[in-house]
Order: structure tokens, then sequence, then C-alpha cells
């Protein structure tokens, strides 16, 4: 008997040995990295591109329609930023998380040309409404103070979600939101600002308003004469001048200068522009396209619709949209009203001058 317990004492161990070693044999092992899905990738409205959003500009939050290709951005005016947000994995940028909308950047150029790009400080979070709907975002701003004189507006923003591994895709630059350039320069990490190129949103409202960015009640379009040695006479505004100044007629011959400015300090803009000081106005002239006209009745005939189309010219220096009233001196005597054929009884003689800037 006593061989047997032993025995069976023994078999006990064993086993016992056996389950232990068998339990620790193999052990657990972790993948060395975590599971990874799909970045997020933005659409416009369109559908039609990736890495693409759609951007209308409107004068109220909810941005339904544009305001109109003929007209000016304005001071107080929305900019939306429309985009479907797509992630296979189903990740998504909720109301409460705002992911996207965080990483928005606006930029402005106030020289489309020789300016610099500047970063618009006074756009807040509150000043932002935000909207998401599953996939769907929408991001709009009012058009600040600072942006009045922009000829370039352009943002940034990066495809993100709440959630998600990877939780971002491309950081995505558009250069000029009224550009139909497609699409916008994407990159992995965020650039400095926009580029140098004219990328644009990807599908940009047909319907919008164009710049440079008025502020209304300081923009102004004003008429002034060249002097003899070739600058404007600045002080003599023909289309605010009272009619008793002889220095406020046009006369055959004349050169004339059709102005846009800014008044930079946002105040009422004055009758004439002011191009010096501490707070010089802003010349915005070379963002405009000029025609003219005439204007009013002489000799019972109202004007005739066609624009003048003799003697139009761009000052090379300051941008200005110049004409020239009749035969610049060229034939020994002139004759003026020869150069237009407009079927006026004397060529511009007894009409008013009118010009309209866009």
């Amino acid at each position: 008997m006593k061989k047997l317990a032993i025995k069976k004492i023994a078999l006990s161990l064993f086993l016992a040995g056996y389950a232990a070693s068998s339990a620790y044999a193999i052990s657990p092992v972790t993948t060395t990295n975590a599971v990874q899905g799909s970045a997020p990738v933005m659409w416009s409205q369109a559908g039609t591109a990736a890495h693409t959003m759609t951007v209308r500009i409107s004068n109220n939050a909810t941005g339904t329609t544009a305001i109109g290709s003929g007209e000016k951005a304005k001071v107080g005016d929305y900019i939306h930023i429309f985009y479907n947000l797509k992630d296979s994995d189903g990740d998504e940028d909720p109301t409460s998380a705002r992911k996207v909308a965080g990483t928005l950047t606006v930029w402005m150029k106030l020289d489309r040309v020789n300016g610099a790009w500047q970063q618009v400080t006074d756009i807040t979070d509150t000043a932002i409404a935000y909207e998401a709907d599953g996939e769907k975002g929408h991001i709009s701003f009012q058009i600040s103070n600072s942006m009045a004189g922009a000829e370039q507006i352009g943002f940034q923003l990066e495809e993100r979600t709440e959630f998600g591994s990877p939780d971002h895709g491309k950081w995505l630059s558009v250069a000029d939101i009224w550009s139909t350039a497609n699409p916008p320069k994407k990159d992995d990490t965020k650039p400095n600002d926009p580029g140098t190129g004219d990328e644009g949103p990807g599908d940009p409202d047909p319907d919008n308003p164009v710049g440079p960015v008025e502020l209304p009640g300081a923009t102004a379009l004003g008429i002034f004469k060249y002097k003899s040695d070739g600058s404007v006479d600045l002080a003599v505004n023909l289309a605010t001048t009272a009619d008793t100044n002889p220095a406020s007629t046009p006369m055959y011959g004349d050169k004339l200068a059709a102005i846009v400015w800014l008044n930079n300090s946002g105040g009422a803009v004055s009758n004439a522009p002011n191009f010096t000081g501490s707070t010089p106005d802003m010349n915005k002239s070379s963002a405009y396209s000029f025609t003219w006209h005439l204007d009013g009745t002489y000799a019972g005939d109202p004007a005739p619709a066609t624009a003048i189309s003799y003697g139009l010219d761009r000052d090379p220096t300051h941008g200005y949209g110049t004409i020239v009233l009749g035969d610049p001196a060229t034939n020994n005597p002139a004759k003026h009203n020869s150069k237009y054929s407009m079927g006026t009884k004397a060529g511009l003689q007894g009409y008013k001058l009118k010009v309209t800037a866009n």
C-alpha cells in the first residue's frame, strides 16, 4: 500500500508539473503597431475631386446663395466653406469636436501682384460658425475689417476627424478663393502660408462677388486731371467739385484719371485721396477695370449707350484708368470730333463723362 501511495503521489506531482509547464510554454504576443484605418479626405459638394471644397460668399450666415459675380465682396460678407469629409472607416468630425474648424487659418494680400501674405488675426473662434451632419461640414466666417482692400484671400485647413488612426489627412492650402484652378495644394505638414500659386478651392461658386474687398462708406471712385508735368492733380475731383470751378471742367485735349481709393483708417472717405502721410489711403485702381460713357442730353439727343473706346489706357505706375479726350494735338489743327463715331452731333461736347469701375 505504501508503494502504491508513493506512486500516486509521484504521478500527481508529475501531472501538476506537466500542466504548469504547458500553461506557460508559449507567452502571448502583441503587434508592434496599433491598428490603422484610412485617413479622412475632403470632397467638395460637387464631389468630382478629392481634397477640394466648395466656397461661397453670401451676405448671411446660412450661405444658401452667393451674392452675385457682378458685385464686389465687402467687409461683413460671409465666406462659407462647405465639404464632405469622407472616411472609409466611418470616423467623423461632429459639431462637438470642431477639429477641422480648429485648424483654419485665413490669409490675405492687399496687392495681388506685389503684396505679401498677411495672416488675418481678427477672425476669432467665436466668429466661426461650424456645422456637421455626419460627413457634411460647413465653416463660415465674416470678412473682417482688416481685410478691407484685400485683392487676394486664401486659407489653410487640415482634413481631420475626432477619432481614428490616422485621425488626419492632408493640409490643404487655397491661395485664391476666386481661382478656378483645381485642386488646393496639399501637404503632410502645414506650410508657412498658402504659397505662390493660384490654387483655388476646387469648387468656387460662379456667383461669388469678386475682390478687392470693399469697405462700405470708405471706398470711392473719382475723376482727376493730369497736369502738364505728367502728375495728377488729386486736389480736384471732377465728380464732386462745384461746376463753377473751371478746373473741374473736362476739356478736349485733357488727360483724365479714374482712381479708386480706400480710406485706410476705415472712416468716411473724402472727396479726394490722400496717398501720403502716416495713414495714407490705399490706391486700389489697378484691381479694377474702367468703362467710360457719355451721360446726359445735348441738342435734344440723350447720351449714346455705346462706351467710349478711343484714348483709353492704364497708368503704368499707379494703375489708374486713363482717357485722353479728343485728338492729343497730333494733327494741326486737331479735329477732336473726328475721333468719335457714336452718333453724336459734336463728338463728346455737351455731355458729361461717366466712369464705372468693376
